[in-house]
């Protein structure tokens, strides 16, 4: 009976073990995402698109303001070739539930004749591969 009690035992911490480390790597946990949406935010800045590649899962989906849906690969062809109107985030808020989070904020833009913009963005991100993936966005412009 000993024998069985210290086997359940063992198999719990086991279990426990598991499900708190993912590929070795610990969990994603809130700091984690904050930090990531920082720096994605800086490449987004940057335009530096193949960064920016890195962050995306592979089956991300964008909503743009006008409603149009586009994956990872269409997004990143947008940004390449219409360059960087991003300027700046504020008001971030970072959720995390598990292997999941939620980043909601204000992005400020400039448009075509250069006055800037602001639109409200969520983000919902992924612990995948041990590093924070971004799955999915979507951005309303504020009137």
């Amino acid at each position: 009976m000993k024998r069985l009690a210290n086997t359940v035992l063992l198999l719990l911490v086991a279990v426990t073990l598991t499900s708190a480390v993912s590929h070795g790597k610990p969990m994603g946990n809130k700091a984690a995402l904050e930090k990531t949406v920082n720096i994605f935010f800086e490449f987004v800045k940057a335009n530096n698109v193949e960064k920016l590649r890195t962050y995306y899962t592979t089956d991300y989906s964008f909503t743009g303001p006008e409603g149009n849906i586009m994956g990872a690969d269409e997004r990143l062809k947008v940004l390449t070739e219409s360059g960087t109107n991003f300027v700046s985030t504020s008001g971030i808020t970072v959720r995390t539930y598990g292997n999941a989070g939620v980043v909601t904020g204000i992005a400020t833009t400039k448009n075509s004749s250069g006055a800037t913009e602001q639109s409200r963005f969520i983000q919902m991100w992924t612990w995948q591969g041990g590093r924070w993936r971004l799955a999915a966005s979507q951005v309303t412009r504020i009137a």
